[in-house]
């Protein structure tokens, strides 16, 4: 079975291999890259989920041509019912679970910028620091030109993320899903995550955990120990 992981807004596909540590040697895991960013720098840096999604079904057909699962985290919600809806459409293989973490489901009013086309890099950046919401290392200070990378990457991810919009009508997984997010939140302090339910006519599984943006940092073992379960593995 392969395990794909899709990334954060800003984030790499490297931040989730060390969950491997936690799963079983005999389960694919594979970090969806998104064209132009991190590992996949040299790439055109595509700016808008359906072209990042169409890259990577092409990219990686052999792998969905079998049995896997898909794990989003934040921004990377966004981009597994993207997934879903275009592999529905090519009618390729469908998941077996979908498990989907610290974000509210894409039909909700529930954003970070109150218009994302009008904010500026700066105040994009400038949000995410404040808020802890970037999972990544801070840049030496001298390094000007990685931060600015990193910030146009981010600010690339955050407005494609907002801007994106789907309804149960538009998608509807066909498998059980879990949720899981943490208490502490800040984006999720006005969300209930089961509404995800809406987008499944199978299970949904809610798990909350303490910690922030990025709970699973400091619970990795305990969800890695869900996903063995839901994955029975």
């Amino acid at each position: 079975m392969v395990l794909f992981f899709f990334s954060h807004a800003g984030g790499s596909a490297k931040s989730y291999v060390s969950f491997k540590r936690f799963l079983p040697k005999d389960l694919t895991v594979i970090p969806m890259e998104l064209s132009g960013r991190f590992t996949r720098m040299s790439e055109p840096l595509l700016d808008n989920v359906a072209d990042c999604i169409a890259d990577l079904i092409e990219k990686h057909s052999e792998e969905i041509s079998g049995e896997y699962a898909l794990f989003g985290h934040s921004m990377g919600t966004v981009l597994v019912t993207e997934f879903i809806r275009q592999t529905k459409a090519k009618g390729l293989p469908q998941p077996c679970h979908i498990f989907l973490s610290g974000k509210n489901p894409p039909d909700e009013e529930v954003h970070c910028f109150e218009n994302v086309e009008t904010a500026s890099d700066e105040e994009i950046v400038s949000f995410f620091t404040a808020n802890s919401l970037s999972a990544a290392a801070p840049v030496p200070q001298q390094d000007n030109a990685l931060k600015k990378i990193l910030d146009r990457i981010l600010c690339t991810d955050v407005r494609m993320a907002e801007r994106y919009k789907a309804s149960p009508d538009d998608v509807k997984f066909g498998c059980d899903i879990t949720v899981i997010y943490g208490t502490e939140d800040p984006l999720m302090q006005n969300v209930d995550m089961n509404s995800w339910s809406r987008f499944t006519d199978g299970k949904c599984s809610l798990y909350p955990f303490s910690g922030d943006h990025f709970y699973f940092q400091q619970h990795k073992e305990e969800v890695c120990n869900i996903i063995k379960e839901k994955l029975h593995i």
